[in-house]
This record gives structure tokens, sequence and C-alpha cells, in this order.
């Protein structure tokens, strides 16, 4: 009875080693329901012959299906029904698209050349790998590691939805936030140039109001809800609306700011979103962060890594250092914690005591 055990546990640890544990799960399913009902001598070596039996079920549902294990078939499948796929703005379906090829770029240079040869530790591996930012590697942002590991996540899902069974590797995979590199913030100079560089290209008055949210302390998510009721140019604020990181509060725009924003609102008809597309369609958080790449390049300053909480921590940073107190940012960035204030502006501890 022992040896049975020991051997049916050594049984599991090899095949979840080979297969993968999703893969097990499934497998050990179809076993148990191929069990005889009222038989109790359903031993190890029935155990085995299941296991065949469904391995080559698989395997000639790969030969049948022409299951695209190859890296490369990997990604043109994927990437074509994400991208006819109704889920979700058709920007964050080519944003995850974006985030597949760079994996299967990885994949490649790792001498990864099946896709069911990837396993937890590659998935957590991309996460983590160094962006180039100027001819430098830079240590990913969060935004960044949680975009990757979401997009592997629906590459899976994908070939789930598509009929495939396949090992998911991004299952218990925890993008990890090291909240102490977010701390990026403009400077005045870099603030200069954010502006010089906002007014440019055919929707200039578009780009300009979004930099103007973004000196109030918007985030990308509540940039594209703003309407125009939303903002009083008399008393020079904007009600932002929060989200579920960040609270509802109402900001100071900037000299700068309100300027633009008069601008932009003699091109908005009734109570419109302050930044839309060039269609006029809502923006979503990605065209956001698009809209603001594009300023940064204009400005000269694309090469720094700046994003629209640099411009947030910015003026939080201003804030803190007018008055003294941590807890006036944090309200200013709508953050319910004082750590993450500090995180982003990038300040220590024993400097704010």
């Amino acid at each position: 009875m022992l040896s049975r055990v020991i051997a049916q546990k050594n049984f599991q640890k090899i095949s979840k080693s080979c297969i993968g544990e999703h893969m097990f799960v499934t497998i050990m399913k179809d076993m148990q329901s191929r069990r005889p009902q009222h038989n109790e001598q359903f031993d190890l070596f029935n155990m085995c012959a299941c296991l065949a039996c469904v391995l080559l079920r698989l395997v000639t549902r790969v030969i049948d299906d022409n299951f695209p294990t190859n890296i490369d078939a990997f990604e043109l499948l994927v990437a074509e029904h994400i991208l006819n796929s109704p889920d979700g703005e058709h920007s964050t379906r080519r944003e995850a698209v974006s985030h597949i090829k760079r994996f299967s770029k990885w994949c490649r240079i790792n001498e990864i050349d099946d896709i069911t040869l990837v396993k937890r530790e590659d998935v957590e591996a991309f996460v983590n790998w160094p962006t180039m930012m100027g001819g430098r590697a830079r240590t990913p942002g969060s935004s960044t590691k949680r975009n990757r590991l979401s997009s592997l996540r629906r590459a899976f899902r994908s070939l789930r939805q598509m009929g495939y069974e396949l090992p998911d590797p991004t299952i218990d995979v925890v993008a990890l936030l090291d909240r102490t590199l977010d701390a990026n913030v403009c400077s005045d100079e870099d603030i200069k140039k954010l502006r010089e560089g906002a007014p440019i290209g055919l929707f200039d008055s578009c780009n300009a109001a979004l930099l103007a949210l973004a000196e109030a302390g918007a985030t990308n998510g509540e940039v594209k809800e703003i309407r125009v009721s939303y903002v009083n140019l008399e008393e020079r604020v904007v009600r932002l609306p929060g989200n579920a990181r960040v609270d509802e509060r109402i900001n100071e725009l900037s000299d700068w700011g309100v300027v633009v924003l008069r601008e932009r609102f003699a091109h908005v008809s009734g109570d419109d979103y302050v930044v839309v597309n060039s269609n006029g369609t809502k923006v979503s958080e990605a065209s956001v962060s698009q809209m603001f790449r594009h300023i940064a390049a204009y400005g000269n300053v694309g090469r720094n890594g700046f994003n629209i909480n640099s411009v947030r921590a910015w003026r939080a940073r201003r804030i803190y250092q007018e008055t003294g107190r941590i807890q006036d940012a944090a309200l200013f960035l709508g953050h319910r914690s004082l750590d993450s204030a500090v995180a982003l502006i990038g300040l220590e501890w024993r400097q704010t005591v």
C-alpha cells in the first residue's frame, strides 16, 4: 500500500514536470471519468494506461488541428485572433499584440522556438525584461510589467477560446511592482520643453489640453473621462473624477493650463470630452499614453522615459516644497497612502519628518 502511494506521488511529480500542471489536471480529470465505478483496484498500471490514451488523443489533435506550437506560428495566430476580437478597444488590442510580438522576440533571443517549452520562469523573466530607452537598458516600470503579463495571459486565453489545449505558464505569475522605480520626475526645464512640444500637429489644442490636465494631477484614466463641465476656468480648477486607484478631487490648474484649455474649448461643442482621438471619439488609456509620448518627442525629451506620472509628480513635488506637508501632495495626487505619494515624487521619509 505504501509503495503504491509513493509510486503515485512520483507519477504526479514526473507528469507535472513533463507536461505542466495545467495539462496534468486536465488529464487527471479525464482519467477519473474513465475510472470504473466501485473499483478500488484502479492502480498505477491503469493510470499509466489512461495517461497514454489521453496523450495519444492530444497528440492526434495537435496533428489534425495543425497546432501552432512554433513561436512564429503562435504569434501570427494569436495576433490575428486578438485584433479581430470584439473585446476591448482597438488601441488596447494593438498594444497587447505589440507585447506578444516582443515576447516572441524574447523567446527567439533565448532560443525557445516552441510555445510548449515556455515555463513560468520564462514568463517572469520576460515581464522583467529591460526596455531600451535612448540606447540604454532600463528596468521596466510598473505599468509595463502589468501590460506585459496581461498581454501574455490574453494570448493563452485566446488559444483556449480557439479550442487549443495548452498549459498556461502565466498562472500564478505576479508582476511585482517596485514603487521605488516610479520616481521619474520632470524638472521645470523639462516642463518648459513639454509645453513647447504640446501645441505641434493638426490637433495641437487637444494635445496641449492633455498636458494641462496632467499638470493639474490627472492620471491616464482620468484624462479620458474629463468633460468640459468638469473644468471651471473662472475659478481656475478642474474636477478629477478619480477611479479605483485614486480618489475624486478638485485641483487647481496652472496658468499655462488655463490658457490652453480656453483655446481647446473654442473647438469643443457642448459637454464633450476635453481630450479626444483624431476622429473625435473617446480616447483609451493607451491612446492617452501614446499622445503624451508624441508630446515628449516633439519637446525633445522623448528619451527621458517621462510619462503622465512624471508631470503629476513634478506638480506634487512643488506643492510639497511650498507647504512642507507630504499630505498636501498626496491629496493633490489622489493617493490614499502617504507611502505611494512619497515614492511617486521621489522623496525619502527622513526628508518629510
